[in-house]
Order: structure tokens, then sequence, then C-alpha cells
């Protein structure tokens, strides 16, 4: 089986939506898409996430004070998460049928990209090269949990001008995991 690097994985899977769009062109501005109203653990996943976030903003690391939940990226990352749901696994090897599916993808970048610049994401990790990926992120809001998953989505260094947040949680082995992504609306 050949071996996928690194890029090859970006490319099919979420990630690909963030570090591919980050050298991405400007176009006009589009009007910010009504914020979602986040319910359950969505709402208590950004209310924690979004604290850590207005910390980052009184210290002077990212644009905005707050991130408003915005589901459009969310069809990416539930790709993602589905995955690991249908294979009922938080630590599950990539097959011929998950590659396909990832290329799903490919079609929710290029629509988001007309009106969003993509930034960060977190909860799902790099393939190993026997191509393991896993959920890297359990269901939490506890500060230092929560914490971690922001600097893992700030770990993109355009990150810092997000604005609005797709999450998705998904459910493996009754254990509930948390994947989210980061963009902002396109200036011109």
């Amino acid at each position: 089986m050949k071996k996928m690097n690194r890029r090859e994985f970006l490319t099919l899977t979420g990630a690909a939506v963030v570090a591919l769009s980050l050298a991405g062109c400007g176009g006009p501005s589009t009007p910010p898409a009504p914020p979602a109203t986040p319910t359950g653990k969505e709402a208590e996943l950004v209310a924690a996430i979004n604290k850590v976030w207005k910390k980052k903003f009184d210290a002077g690391q990212v644009t905005h004070e707050q991130l408003t939940l915005n589901q459009e990226a969310q069809e990416a990352i539930k790709i993602q998460g589905g995955i690991f749901e249908d294979a009922k696994e938080p630590v599950h090897k990539l097959t011929t049928e998950d590659m396909q599916k990832l290329v799903g993808i490919q079609e929710w970048k290029t629509s988001l990209e007309k009106k969003y610049d993509l930034g960060g994401a977190a909860g799902i990790s790099e393939p190993s090269t026997e191509r393991e990926v896993s959920l890297t992120f359990e269901y939490s809001c506890e500060d230092a949990v929560v914490q971690k998953f922001v600097d893992k989505i700030m770990g993109y260094s355009l990150s810092r001008e997000a604005e609005f947040i797709s999450v998705y949680c998904p459910v493996v082995k009754g254990k509930t995991y948390m994947i989210a992504t980061v963009f902002w609306n396109k200036t011109a």
C-alpha cells in the first residue's frame, strides 16, 4: 500500500479545508450568515471555547473577542467524524471507502471559499504512516481541555482572524468527541 504523505492527507481531510485555503485570495465581501442557535453539547462547547477565546483576545492574540457559531462548515467536519462513527472506533485505519468519503470535503471547501477564509481545526489527528487516524479530543468543557483544543486550532497562524466556528460532536463507543474548524468572511 502506498504511503500517504502529509500533503495528500491534508488534501483529503478537513485539515485540507484549513491548510489549503490559507493562501487563498480575497474576494468581494459577503455578509455573514446568520448565526446558528446552538443547543446542548454544541452550546456548552462554544461557550467554553469562547471563554478561552476571550482570554486570547484580551492578550491581543486574536482579532475577534468571541467566535460565532456558524455551522456552514459542519458538513465537512461531519464527514470526518462520520468515518469514526461508521467504523465504531475512535482510532481507525483509513480504507478506500473512507478516502472516497473524504473527497466530499473538497466540494464543501470549494463552496466555503467563495465566502470565507478558513483557519485552524482540531479534533482529528494527522494520519500515521499506516493511514491510521484518531479522534484526539474527548468532549469536555473543562478549562484545561478546552485550552488545549483552542491551542490546536490556533496552531494555524491565520486562525487569529477567525470570527466563526463550526463544531461537530461524534459519538463513538458511547463516548462523545469534539471536532471544530474556524473561519471568517473574505475581505475585499
